[in-house]
C-alpha cells in the first residue's frame, strides 16, 4: 500500500493534535474549534465529564498528558452555554510563571523583614495578584459581552456601576497606597516575632550548653555530623513552615479576602450570575511553597466563604495535591489514571478491556475526522486485526492520550511518511524512542537540577530500585526458558515468558510514587494471594521492557490469573531489602538520634511518626554513600532550574533546530518563558545559540553545553 500526499498529511495532523501538551485548542485548518466534535470521554456515556458538571468543587487528578486540560476545554464550552454561570480558566503554572519573571520590589516594604524573605514574600505577593486580576479580567469580558442586557433593566447607569465596581475592586488589590497601611505593620510584627523566638532559642541553647559542661559541637555531644545538618535542615524547613503561614495570615489581612469574594458576588449578581467556577489547570506545577499559601489565601476562603457561589475545578498531579482548610468531604476527586479510574467503575477481570475502548473511541475519532478513512486503512492488518493493535496501544500507552499521540506519530515518521502501514513492530520501536527521548532523561535532569541533595539521593534510589527490577525480572524470564522454574502456570509460555508485571504489599507504593509519576512503572491491578493478603500488582513502561527484551503482558484466561501472583514475582523482599540499606529512620531531635529499624515504620505511622523517647517527629532520609559521591564530582556552577534542563535536553534530543514555540510545547508551558530562559543560556551561561532562520529565532546547544551535559552523545 503506497498513502498518497493527502493522507500522510492528514494523518500527521490527526497525531498532531493528540501529541500537544498544554491547553491547545484543537482546530481545524480553517480556524474552527473542534472540542465538542473530539471529545472523548474516558468513560462510556461522557461520564467523567459528567461528574465534573456538578455543583461541587472538582479536584480532576491524573498524571502527565491523561487529558485533564482536554476535559477544561471541553467543560467551558459547556458552562458558556449557560448564561447563570460564569467560567474562569486559570493555567497556575502560566500564571505563576509570569508573575515571577517580571521582578519588581516594593519601596515601602524595605527593611520590614530581611532582604531573602522580603523577596521571597513578593514573589508570592504577585503571584496571588495575578490571580485575583484574572478573577477580575474575565469577569469584565462578561460583562461588555452583557452590557446591552445591563442597560435594558438598569439603564445606562447600571453599566456604570458595573464599571465602577470593578474598578474599586481592581484597586483593592494593585493600590499600593491602600495595601501598605496593612502590610507594613503586618511585616515589622513579623519581624519583630522573628527576633523574639531567635533570642528564646538562644537562651535555651546556651541553657544546654552549660548544663553540658561547655561542650558546644557536635561532634563533642557525639552527635555525627549527618545529625547536625537534619537539625538544620529540620531547623530552616520549620523557618520556612513559619513563614508561609504567617505570610498566608498577611495576605489575607492585606487583599482583604472575604471582603474581595463579598464584592465580586455584589457584581455578578447584577449580572444575574448565580455561580462562578474557577477551573485551575496545571495546579500541581507551581512550588510547593507557592501552592501551599495559594490554597490557604485563595483556593480554600473563596471555596469556603462564599457560601456555595464559587466552586473549583482544579487539575492536580496524583500525590502533588495540598487541600489546606478545604473540606475533603464536600469535594469530588476523579482520577484519571488507568487503575485508579477503572476498578472503581467495573469488574477488575475487565478493566484492561473496559479501557481499550476508550483507546479505539480515541484513535477512531481523530483519525477518522482528520483523514476520513478507517483507522485500519494506515495499518497493516494481514497478520494482527485491528482490534489486536488497539489492544497493543492500550499496554504502551496506558491510555494517556498524549503518550497514544507521540506513539503514532513515531510511526508516521518511520511508516506512513514513506508510504507504509504501520506494524506491530513499528510500534514497539516508537515505545522504546518514546521511553529513551521522555522518560528515561528524568534521571539525568534529577541530577543537574537545584533540588535539594536529600531529594536528589531520595529520586535517585530510585533509578537503581529500577534496575534491580529489571535485573530480577530478567532472572525470572531465564529460569522460566530454561526449565529452573517448574509448575504447569508457565508452560503455556515457556519458550516466551512474559516479564513484565510484579506483586508487592500495598505498604510500599509510598515509595514508588515518583516512578509512577513519571511513568516508569504503572499500577495495573490489585490481587490478593492465598497466603499473603491483598497485593499491588505493577508493571514496567512497555518501552523499558522493549529496551531489556522483556516480553510484556501475561497469560489470557482465568486458568492462568496465578501467574502474576506467583512466588517469583513476589518483589516484597527485593523492596524492604532495598530499603532497609537505602533509607533511614532517626529522631530529628539530636539529642536523641535514636534509629528505627525498618520493620517499625508501620508501627511508627500509628504513632503519628513520633518518637516514643521524648515526642520528636521521627523522619525517612534518604541515604547512599555512591550517590552522594556521584553528586559531590558535580560542579554547582552547572545545576540548573527544571526549565532550563528541558530546554536543553529538547534542543539536544531534537534532529533540527527548534523555535521557541516548539520547545514550549513539549515542557508545557508557554513560549514567552522559554524565551526567556533561553536569554539566559545564551548570554549569561554560554550553553545555547539563538540563531535567525527565515526570520525566526531557533535555538542549538552549544559545544559547551554538549560537553557538560550531554558527553556520552558525542
Amino acid at each position: 500500500m503506497s498513502y498518497s500526499k493527502a493522507d500522510k498529511d492528514k494523518f500527521f495532523e490527526a497525531v498532531d493534535s493528540l501529541k500537544k501538551y498544554r491547553r491547545a485548542e484543537i482546530t481545524d485548518e480553517a480556524g474552527r474549534d473542534l472540542v465538542d466534535t473530539l471529545y472523548t470521554d474516558l468513560l462510556p456515556n461522557e461520564q467523567v465529564l459528567k461528574a465534573c458538571l456538578t455543583d461541587n468543587t472538582t479536584f480532576l487528578i491524573g498524571r502527565k498528558g491523561t487529558g485533564k486540560s482536554t476535559i477544561f476545554l471541553k467543560l467551558q464550552r459547556e458552562y458558556r452555554k449557560k448564561n447563570n454561570i460564569l467560567s474562569c480558566y486559570i493555567d497556575a503554572k502560566t500564571v505563576f510563571e509570569s508573575s515571577q519573571t517580571d521582578f519588581i520590589g516594593i519601596g515601602y516594604l524595605n527593611e520590614t523583614i530581611s532582604d531573602s524573605e522580603l523577596n521571597r514574600y513578593i514573589l508570592e505577593r504577585n503571584f496571588i495578584q495575578s490571580v485575583l486580576r484574572s478573577l477580575i479580567e474575565e469577569t469584565k469580558k462578561k460583562s461588555r459581552k452583557l452590557s446591552e442586557k445591563i442597560k435594558q433593566f438598569m439603564g445606562v447607569g447600571g453599566v456604570k456601576l458595573v464599571e465602577e465596581k470593578l474598578k474599586n475592586l481592581n484597586d483593592s488589590i494593585d493600590n499600593n497606597d491602600h495595601l501598605k497601611l496593612i502590610e507594613v505593620p503586618s511585616l515589622q510584627q513579623i519581624s519583630v516575632n522573628r527576633k523574639s523566638s531567635a533570642e528564646k532559642a538562644n537562651e535555651t541553647a546556651s541553657s544546654k550548653d552549660n548544663k553540658l559542661t561547655g561542650k558546644t559541637s557536635p561532634t563533642d555531644l557525639g552527635i555525627d555530623a549527618t545529625a547536625s545538618t537534619n537539625r538544620s535542615t529540620k531547623d530552616s524547613r520549620k523557618i520556612i513552615s513559619g513563614l508561609e503561614e504567617q505570610f498566608s495570615d498577611v495576605f489575607l489581612k492585606v487583599f482583604q479576602i472575604r471582603n474581595f469574594i463579598n464584592q465580586l458576588k455584589e457584581i455578578l449578581s447584577i449580572l444575574e450570575i448565580r455561580s462562578l467556577v474557577i477551573l485551575l489547570d496545571d495546579f500541581s506545577e507551581i512550588p510547593d511553597h507557592s501552592m501551599r499559601v495559594f490554597v490557604d489565601v485563595i483556593l480554600a476562603p473563596l471555596n469556603n466563604w462564599s457560601e456555595e457561589f464559587i466552586k473549583f475545578k482544579v487539575a492536580a498531579y496524583p500525590n502533588r495535591v495540598y487541600f489546606g482548610k478545604i473540606d475533603q468531604g464536600k469535594i469530588d476527586k476523579i482520577s484519571l489514571d488507568f487503575y485508579d479510574l477503572y476498578s472503581t467503575r467495573v469488574n477488575k477481570s475487565v478493566m484492561e478491556e473496559k479501557s481499550v475502548d476508550f483507546t479505539q473511541r480515541l484513535i477512531e475519532k481523530r483519525i477518522g475526522y482528520f483523514t476520513n478513512q478507517p483507522v485500519g486503512y494506515f495499518f497493516d492488518t494481514r497478520k494482527e486485526s485491528i482490534e489486536e493493535y488497539y489492544d497493543l496501544i492500550f499496554q504502551i500507552s496506558m491510555n494517556v492520550p498524549r503518550i497514544i499521540g507521540y506513539i503514532l506519530y513515531y510511526c508516521y515518521e518511520s511508516k506512513v511518511v514513506y508510504g507504509d502501514p504501520i506494524t506491530r513492530t513499528s510500534l514497539e520501536d516508537a515505545a522504546e524512542k518514546y521511553y529513551e527521548l521522555t522518560i528515561e532523561p528524568f534521571f539525568q535532569s534529577t541530577t543537574y537540577s537545584l533540588k535539594s541533595f536529600e531529594e536528589k539521593i531520595s529520586i535517585l534510589q530510585l533509578r537503581e530500585l529500577l534496575s534491580i527490577f529489571v535485573d530480577e525480572l530478567k532472572i525470572i524470564q531465564r529460569k522460566i526458558r530454561v526449565g529452573e522454574l517448574s509448575g504447569l502456570i508457565y508452560d503455556v509460555v515457556r519458550t516466551n515468558p512474559y516479564a513484565s508485571h510484579f506483586i508487592f504489599n500495598p505498604i510500599h507504593e509510598q515509595f514508588l510514587k515518583t516512578l509512577e509519576l513519571n511513568f516508569f512503572i504503572s499500577k495495573y491491578n490489585e490481587m490478593s494471594g492465598r497466603d499473603r493478603g491483598k497485593q499491588s500488582v505493577y508493571c514496567l513502561n512497555y518501552g523499558l521492557c522493549i529496551k531489556h527484551s522483556l516480553r510484556w503482558g501475561y497469560p489470557k484466561g482465568t486458568e492462568h490469573r496465578k501467574y502474576l501472583i506467583s512466588r517469583p514475582f513476589d518483589f516484597n523482599s527485593k523492596i524492604e531489602d532495598f530499603l532497609r540499606t537505602s533509607k533511614r529512620i532517626i529522631c530529628i531531635n539530636p539529642e536523641c538520634n535514636r534509629n528505627f529499624p525498618f520493620e517499625e515504620l508501620q508501627f511508627l505511622k500509628f504513632a503519628n511518626m513520633k518518637c516514643p523517647s521524648g515526642q520528636n517527629l521521627v523522619k525517612v532520609i534518604a541515604t547512599s554513600e555512591t550517590i552522594e559521591a556521584e553528586l559531590s564530582r558535580i560542579d554547582n556552577a552547572k545545576l540548573l532550574p527544571e526549565v532550563e534542563l528541558g530546554i536543553l535536553h529538547e534542543i539536544h534530543k531534537s534532529e533540527k533546530l527548534l523555535k521557541p514555540k516548539e520547545i514550549a510545547e513539549e515542557l508545557d508551558c508557554s513560549y514567552q518563558l522559554v524565551g526567556w530562559r533561553a536569554k539566559k543560556l545564551d548570554e549569561t551561561k554560554g550553553l545555547i545559540l539563538r540563531e535567525d532562520e527565515t526570520g525566526q529565532r531557533v535555538y542549538k546547544l552549544t559545544d559547551r553545553a554538549k560537553e557538560d551535559y550531554y558527553p556520552e552523545s558525542d
